[in-house]
Order: structure tokens, then C-alpha cells, then sequence
């Protein structure tokens, strides 16, 4: 009985055992069903402004609780729209990086609505000698020189961002020689990104004065209050006072009673210059009631 019993207990043993191995065998060959749900994502690598076709795009499959908020589920809700920022190749495809249909492509679809594209000429000074890229963002500093010669200087507007320098409107690796890179350090146009109030501002700067770009950290966006425009007194200069040089005061004209053997008239008497013809008399009146004496000097 004893050993019935213990060949009973093997045998359920073996069997679970048994069950067990083809258990874990089935979990590791065959895995597990999840449901997938197929995205849209970029075939190769696009660039920022380039409008999409469906070359350039596919679907690919993701878990349900892996998709991201704006996928799209078919291509053709995003054909013919452009990026307004560069997808790396196998990237899914975004509704917030796409501009509406028919926006544009290119420059105009980095234009955000009730915003404007106004561009400014730089040099290799003005521009930060080249390191300002589409994407950086600047403080735009304006110059007068005013007519008495002094010149004043004011920070017009604050943190702009950059959207194309000269014809590129991404930003080039300075570890690549391109073309499009030699371009851009030789760029003389600048285009920012600003409402329409800071547009007409720009404009007029232009015409009244000289402007000037200045670089910001990309993690500053701090834009500081109004101040005082500086001027040369701000720097420890003055300007120099100038004298007005004065003509001297002209001789009087020679009197005739100055000329040499004429009488010069006594206190109370006052002498009259009387032209008869080229005759010159001068007649001497007495002031108080006595009548003029009638003294004649030729």
C-alpha cells in the first residue's frame, strides 16, 4: 500500500513537472498579443519649411499606450502641410510641428499668426561676426547721431528671435563647410520675428539711424524694462565747450571836431554838422535860454 502510494505522488509529480515546462516554454516562444496602433513618421530626415508628400513619409507601429498626443493615423492628413521644425528620419510626425493647410512652406511657415518677417542689413559687426543663426535669439540696439554731432545709443526691442539669415532658415553646423554655410557667414540680412508695432518701430530706426544686433543666451529670455537711452556723458566723455569767436566792435568814424586846430565844444554846448553843397559848417548851440552863437568853422 505504502508503495502504491509513493508511485502516485511521483507520478503527479512528473506531470505537473511536465505542465509546468510546457507552461514557460509557450510564454517565452510565442509572445504576447498587445495592441498596436499605426502612426505616421518621417521616411529620411526633413528639413525646417520644406512642405511634405507622401514620399516622404510612412507608418509605422506602436503599442496604444505608447502613441503621443498629435500622431496622425493617416498620411493624408499630413501631405501638403510644411514643418515649422526638422524631423529626423523615423520621427513620428506631429500636429505641432506642421503648419495649417495652405499655410506655405519655406519661410512663410515660420510665421506665426499676426506676427510679421521684417529684415534687417547686418555686417560683420552687426551680425556678431556671424554667429547669429537662424533660431538664436537677439536685443536689437538703435544709433542716432544727432545734428550737433553727439549720437545716443537705446535698446529698441528685446529677445527677437532669428528666423533666416540671409537665404537659410536653419541652423548650419559649424563643423560642416558647406555651401549653405559660407553663405551664411557672408550673410548681410538678418530676419526676425516681430508684431506689427515692433515691425514699424525697426523701420524707422533704419531710416533715422544705424542698428545693431546683440546676441542673448538661448536660456535668457528676460526682457528688462525701459531705460535711459546712453549717451557720451554716460561714458565719462563730455563734449568740449566751444567759443564762439566775436568780431571786434568797428572804430568809431573820425568826428570832424577831432581833426587837428577844431574847437571841441565846451561844457553845455552842442556842436551841428550843417553840408551846404561840399561845404561842411558846424554851428554850436548853447544848452539853457542864451541864443546860439553863430561860430563857423570851415
Amino acid at each position: 500500500m505504502q508503495r502504491h502510494q509513493v508511485l502516485l505522488a511521483f507520478a503527479v509529480a512528473w506531470v505537473s513537472a511536465l505542465g509546468l515546462s510546457w507552461w514557460v516554454y509557450r510564454r517565452s516562444a510565442v509572445p504576447e498579443q498587445r495592441a498596436v496602433t499605426r502612426v505616421v513618421a518621417a521616411v529620411r530626415q526633413l528639413p525646417l519649411g520644406q512642405k511634405l508628400a507622401v514620399a516622404d513619409l510612412k507608418m509605422i507601429a506602436l503599442e496604444q499606450g505608447d502613441v503621443p498626443e498629435g500622431a496622425f493615423l493617416e498620411v493624408e492628413d499630413v501631405a501638403d502641410r510644411a514643418l515649422i521644425a526638422g524631423v529626423s528620419a523615423g520621427e513620428l510626425i506631429l500636429d505641432a510641428r506642421l503648419t495649417p493647410k495652405g499655410g506655405g512652406e519655406g519661410l512663410t511657415a515660420m510665421i506665426e499668426p499676426g506676427l510679421r518677417a521684417v529684415a534687417v542689413q547686418v555686417n560683420e559687426i552687426s551680425s556678431v561676426a556671424g554667429f547669429i543663426q537662424p533660431g538664436t535669439h537677439v536685443d536689437v540696439l538703435y544709433t542716432r547721431v544727432f545734428t550737433n554731432g553727439d549720437s545716443a545709443t537705446k535698446t529698441l526691442l528685446q529677445n527677437i528671435k532669428v528666423i533666416a539669415f540671409g537665404k537659410q532658415i536653419s541652423p548650419t553646423p559649424a563643423t560642416t563647410e558647406t555651401a549653405p554655410a559660407r553663405e551664411t557667414r557672408a550673410a548681410t540680412v538678418a530676419t526676425l520675428l516681430v508684431s506689427q508695432e515692433q515691425a514699424e518701430r525697426i523701420t524707422l530706426a533704419m531710416q533715422r539711424g544705424k542698428i545693431q544686433l546683440a546676441l542673448r543666451n538661448p536660456l535668457d529670455s528676460e526682457v528688462l524694462e525701459d531705460f535711459e537711452p546712453t549717451i557720451a556723458e554716460d561714458l565719462g566723455i563730455r563734449e568740449p565747450v566751444r567759443q564762439v569767436a566775436r568780431p571786434a566792435p568797428a572804430a568809431p568814424p573820425a568826428q570832424a571836431n577831432n581833426r587837428p586846430g577844431a574847437r571841441r565844444p565846451g561844457p553845455g554846448e552842442v556842436v551841428v554838422k550843417v553840408f551846404r553843397g561840399s561845404k561842411l559848417t558846424e554851428e554850436t548851440f548853447i544848452t539853457g535860454p542864451s541864443q546860439p552863437s553863430g561860430n563857423v568853422a570851415k
